[in-house]
């Protein structure tokens, strides 16, 4: 499987604007959740717009939840859901959820999340999923029911082979060929190349 490779940068960038439109669009949101791992690099920048935007006018909660559904490079596995940092359960009636994670790949953790969300009695329109890629899968012939509001970039993948595996500078370094370490992260730094390569070699 081809592999791109967004740097943390581009991402940043991208959360700021996109912060931007949902601020536009949907206004303030009462509390933040991230997907780690994920969500993080995402999560913080949004947080951060918002934070200033609502100044003393509002608080804006942030939390996250460790949620995994990948067991390896373009493999999905079942929803695990080890914990929330601020229990769905304490949610109110009428307050606006944001929900922030770095792609909509397969769909099943952030569908899966917004369910208990939704359990909670909280309508789906105060429920916003914002996501830097979005993945568009027209040959599945059931798609998922929540799919996102706000997003950075899209793909139409028509095929299962059109498929690709995005690689975020910001966190993921497993799974790299030589090449790719070399080119993306040693840089030319000795220091580095000799962390890496101890992954390598000790795993």
């Amino acid at each position: 499987m081809r592999s791109e490779f967004v740097s943390f940068d581009s991402v940043r960038d991208n959360a700021i604007k996109l912060a931007h439109t949902i601020a536009r669009e949907w206004g303030i949101p009462d509390i933040i959740y991230v997907s780690l791992r994920g969500g993080a690099a995402m999560g913080n920048v949004i947080s951060e717009y918002f934070k200033i935007l609502a100044g003393r006018k509002k608080r804006v909660l942030y939390a996250a939840v460790v949620a995994r559904s990948y067991t390896g490079m373009g493999t999905a596995g079942q929803v695990i859901v080890d914990g929330w940092t601020y229990s769905p359960e304490k949610l109110r009636d009428g307050q606006n959820v944001l929900f922030i994670d770095d792609i909509f790949d397969t769909g099943q953790t952030l569908n899966s999340l917004v369910a208990s969300i939704l359990d909670t009695g909280i309508k789906r329109e105060h429920i916003k999923i914002a996501v830097h890629d979005y993945k568009i899968r027209q040959y599945l012939s059931k798609p998922h029911p929540v799919l996102p509001d706000y997003y950075c970039r899209e793909f139409v993948l028509e095929k299962p082979e059109d498929d690709f595996w995005i690689h975020y500078l910001s966190h993921e370094i497993e799974s790299l060929t030589g090449e790719q370490r070399a080119l993306h992260y040693e840089k030319g730094d000795p220091e580095m190349k000799a962390a890496l390569l101890y992954l390598e070699t000790n795993k």
